[in-house]
């Protein structure tokens, strides 16, 4: 019988990890408070009492293989085992690289699998490093193995699993998860993430996927400073279609929380009232669509003030409980001129993406 509680999947070693970098450069943001507060949040804002937790397990070099290069594991491991090194661009290596990056993988796997076994609707695996920007072969952007892609590979070896959509909402485009499964037609990737429309780079709308796969990459690229309204408007307009029509057996998500406009990171400008908004469209999507259930990794999300709370609004939308009225929903003036021009770009991605509904 499936558990009523959601799964949290945390490790009390999470932290050992650090990046030897000062602020105000980006790998410092990645520090064991973003998870430690979260924790501590979600013990004491009155979660509690829905949530049901495991410590996450290593994942093995059997499961890693099953995604990434040879390659890419061994010079993680020879960069920990070093203690110092530069992978990737924005991916260093510390002593506990290793032993944290299998950690995350591990976490984000147990959540699919106790999600696919039935034990639960819904879990959430609040780990780090993250893992979306990670490639085949490369680490990048903070990330070494990447995690949802690996506990989607996983899972897909049971027969009950043909279909996965995975929802990426960081503040930055997945380009690790889209590489990865962009020729395959069994899983559908969508992020809507920050884009540079000065300075054109991956990440664009007209990036579908290729051969047997075209139409399963589905991109929403916006303006930096995109607010509440405009991320509603992309789900209910881009997002929920796309996956009615794919019609996935089990949702994943890169939960990405570096899109709150507190956040050093990310340039959006959004609060916690979108995080509870996408919890609950994806949960209601899971029951509609009767998937086995969803599972959400932690991606982006580098203010550590905001990140519990972040969490635990996406937690009562996917649950379908009431909004919670959290300090960081203020008002906030809206920028006409931003908003019309990114429901110009939504209009756009509908425009191209709908062919494929």
């Amino acid at each position: 019988m499936q558990n009523q509680k959601m799964l949290l999947i945390t490790h009390p070693k999470s932290h050992l990890h650090v990046q030897p970098f000062p602020r105000p450069n980006l790998e410092a943001f990645e520090a064991p408070l973003r998870t430690q507060m979260a924790e501590h949040y979600l013990s004491e804002c009155g979660i509690s009492t829905k949530l049901e937790r495991e410590k996450a397990p290593k994942a093995t070099a059997e499961d890693i293989l099953k995604v990434h290069s040879p390659y890419l594991l061994e010079t993680v491991r020879l960069m920990s085992n070093l203690g110092s090194g530069n992978l990737g661009e924005a991916a260093y290596a510390s002593p506990d690289l290793l032993r944290n990056a299998l950690a995350s993988a591990g976490g984000a796997i147990r959540a699919a699998e106790r999600v696919t076994e039935g034990v639960f609707q819904h879990a959430f695996s609040l780990m780090r490093p993250p893992g979306h920007h990670a490639s085949r072969s490369t680490p990048a952007g903070l990330c070494y193995f990447n995690n949802v892609a690996l506990a989607v590979t996983k899972v897909m070896e049971k027969k009950s699993i043909e279909r996965v959509t995975i929802v990426d909402f960081d503040d930055h485009f997945g380009n690790g998860t889209a590489e990865i499964f962009y020729a395959n037609p069994n899983v559908q990737y969508i992020s809507i993430h920050e884009y540079d429309y000065e300075n054109f780079g991956i990440g664009h709308y007209e990036e579908f996927g290729y051969g047997e796969a075209v139409g399963s990459n589905i991109n929403i690229p916006l303006i930096d400073g995109s607010s509440d309204m405009v991320y509603k408007q992309a789900m209910d307009r881009i997002i929920v279609p796309s996956i009615k029509s794919f019609k996935p057996h089990l949702l994943a998500v890169s939960a990405g929380l570096d899109t709150h406009y507190a956040d050093p990171v990310g340039n959006m400008n959004v609060d916690t009232s979108t995080y509870w908004e996408y919890g609950k469209a994806l949960g209601e999507l899971v029951k509609e669509l009767d998937m086995v259930g969803s599972f959400s990794v932690l991606e982006g999300g580098y203010n550590p003030l905001v990140t519990g709370p972040s969490i635990h609004a996406y937690i009562m939308g996917l649950l379908q409980e009431a909004k919670p009225d959290l300090q960081d929903q203020i008002g906030r003036e809206p920028i006409e001129s931003l908003d019309n021009a990114n429901i110009d770009i939504i209009d756009q991605v509908v425009e191209v993406v709908s062919r494929f509904w």
